[in-house]
């Protein structure tokens, strides 16, 4: 059994028969003498037929289809799902869809298992807010034109359909690449000095990001001991070292 690679993203399947071949953004399979490269989304071609076993999403968020041209049946593969492919599917995996990297599904739509709608949201950040202030809530669905967060108590809803408009997220990724972000962006033993728009008690430094994001003009925050003091200068008033203190810009934080 051999494992394909593909995309800048990582999607394994496992193919009956083939010689692998890696190259740094997309795969290639030998077989009787032909090459078959797959980058991207795209149609198949039938080289590929009753050879596919197992569909592995190891990073990205994928749709596979029984037609061409992203049509007919379809299979919704995301980030770390295994899935094997059952008899349904013989000779009939025609055409993948690559949705994007990341804890945020595009165009998927965690249904059911609702807690609540809260209307007038903008952004898939502002509603994992709501989110986290919600103890049950695992996971949430973003209908963008609507400005409407679903937050729900299934780590994927009740079921996973594609729905145009709508973005899902589970609230355990969102925390982990969210702090993984935070990491990259702190600048510690660092003083964002001056340009103060107030303080206030924080336990931590992503507690005291969080209150500076709900600022209109926080555009930073040095915090030190639990006290967080948000700036409205990306680098303070006078930056300079200073120990126990970390220092944050948040155009870092929401553009990494």
């Amino acid at each position: 059994m051999y494992k394909l690679f593909f995309l800048s993203a990582v999607l394994l399947i496992s193919v009956s028969e083939a010689q692998l071949q890696l190259w740094q953004h997309y795969l290639t399979y030998l077989s009787g003498g032909k090459k078959h490269d797959f980058y991207g989304s795209g149609n198949l071609d039938s080289w590929w037929d009753n050879k596919v076993s197992h569909v592995v999403a190891i990073e990205g968020n994928y749709i596979l289809y029984q037609e061409p041209n992203f049509a007919g049946k379809a299979l919704i593969v995301l980030e770390g799902d295994a899935v094997p492919m059952s008899s349904d599917w013989n000779d009939k995996l025609s055409s993948v869809k690559f949705l994007g990297n990341g804890c945020v599904k595009r165009g998927i739509d965690f249904a059911g298992a609702d807690i609540k709608r809260i209307p007038n949201v903008s952004t898939m950040d502002s509603c994992m807010k709501y989110c986290n202030e919600e103890q049950r809530c695992k996971s949430v669905a973003h209908d963008v034109p609507n400005r409407n967060c679903w937050i729900k108590t299934g780590e994927r809803g009740a079921r996973v359909n594609i729905k145009a408009g709508v973005d899902s997220a589970s609230k355990s990724c969102y925390q982990k690449k969210a702090q993984l972000r935070l990491e990259k962006c702190v600048h510690n033993d660092y003083d964002f000095a001056g340009a103060d728009i107030g303080s206030v008690s924080a336990a931590d430094i992503p507690s005291c990001v969080e209150s500076c994001q709900g600022l209109e003009n926080c555009k930073s925050i040095a915090f030190s001991k639990g006290t967080c003091w948000r700036k409205d200068k990306r680098l303070g008033a006078i930056p300079r070292p200073k120990t126990d203190v970390h220092s944050v810009e948040m155009i870092c934080v929401e553009s990494c």
